[in-house]
């Protein structure tokens, strides 16, 4: 099993961005790739397979978290992928795979520092985002929560699947104790369903009631 040093320099590069995006620039900022830290950026699948912006951000190493293989132009022949074929369900064992995708993040990242990784799935909003999650609690001192919000404060479209929350939970539990299953039943069902449902819904809506002065995911 793989073992990562304790928390050093990776912690930081950690700072809170508490900007307000709009229904339409949430949707906008899916189609572009997002910086999450530098040298690492969670994108969708179409960013992924833009010649142009891979080679504006200097991509060297991908990680693709989809069903199916993405494909690259030929003039990005140098990339080094990571294929994780698997599908966005709660059901998906997405567990088995972060210690891998980790390592593969964390070695790139820390082999040459002109490399630069993308990690995207078919949105860049829960298979990717889960996998960047799990870099973070691994290598910073954040829960799950925090890596969750964290990577949305930089990518407001971001919203787990429940079951990737949960096996995030499960994940971090390997770190020092960070996985804290105190945060319980309101923690996975406000966040992890409520939220996923209320965005494709209506994010006018969570931002009207925002200016009210509501939480849009109170359960009370």
């Amino acid at each position: 099993m793989l073992a990562f040093a304790t928390p050093t320099t990776q912690s930081s590069l950690v700072f809170k961005s508490t900007s307000s995006l709009s229904s339409r620039e949430r949707l906008d900022v899916g189609r572009s790739a997002s910086r999450i830290l530098p040298r690492l950026y969670l994108s969708n699948l179409l960013t992924a397979e833009d010649e142009a912006e891979l080679s504006s951000l200097r991509i060297t190493h991908v990680v693709s978290v989809l069903e199916i293989a993405p494909k690259f132009p030929p003039s990005m022949s140098h990339l080094k992928i990571l294929h994780i074929p698997i599908e966005d369900s709660a059901k998906t064992d997405i567990l088995q795979y972060l210690e891998q995708t980790t390592h593969y993040i964390k070695s790139a990242l820390e082999e040459d520092e002109k490399n630069a990784v993308l990690v995207h799935c078919f949105m860049g909003m829960s298979r990717s985002a889960t996998v960047v999650c799990a870099y973070l609690i691994a290598t910073t001192d954040m829960l799950p929560s925090d890596a969750v919000q964290f990577v949305r404060d930089r990518r407001s479209i971001v919203c787990l699947n429940i079951g990737f929350r949960d096996q995030l939970e499960t994940y971090a539990a390997k770190f020092c104790g960070k996985g804290q299953k105190a945060r319980g039943r309101y923690f996975k069902v406000n966040v992890g369903v409520i939220e996923r449902i209320m965005f494709w819904k209506g994010g006018a809506r969570i931002e009207a009631k925002e200016r009210e002065g509501a939480h849009p995911l109170s359960l009370t």
